[in-house]
């Protein structure tokens, strides 16, 4: 059996996640990492994207994130995001009605374009990550 070590994702509503892992790839913001047990201690901050998880008993998980930090300690490894979902919570309508208000608000004139182009980033990574559902 693989070599396991405790993973503590948070959001600022709850404790998304808390138990053993082999493994997680994150979204880093200078590029996707992985993190195995007996990693080397650091901190890095996480942009949007897909949060894999590697379970105790080999099964994945799938976890879409906008943002937040990853701290690798001795003891353990925490994610403090900024917003998480697994995968069989996300509404995929919800996420798709999302990403077309945020295209129709790109099309208008007149629009700085920065909030619209992350609010359409969110929800295409929710629809991607909804897809993923095992």
């Amino acid at each position: 059996m693989a070599t396991t070590f405790p993973l503590e994702l948070v959001t600022p509503e709850r404790m998304l996640f808390s138990d053993q892992v082999q493994m997680v790839r994150a979204p880093g913001v200078e590029g996707s990492f992985g993190v195995l047990a007996h990693h080397a201690p650091m901190l890095t901050e996480l942009t949007t994207g897909l949060i894999k998880l590697v379970l105790a008993d080999g099964r994945e998980a799938f976890i879409a994130t906008s943002g937040g930090f990853l701290q690798v300690t001795r003891e353990k490894v925490i994610i403090l995001a900024d917003t998480a979902e697994l995968s069989e919570e996300i509404d995929i309508e919800r996420a798709r009605a999302a990403a077309e208000r945020a295209r129709q608000r790109l099309a208008m004139p007149g629009t700085s374009g920065e909030e619209e182009r992350l609010a359409l980033e969110r929800a295409l990574n929710r629809i991607r990550v909804a897809q993923m559902r095992s």
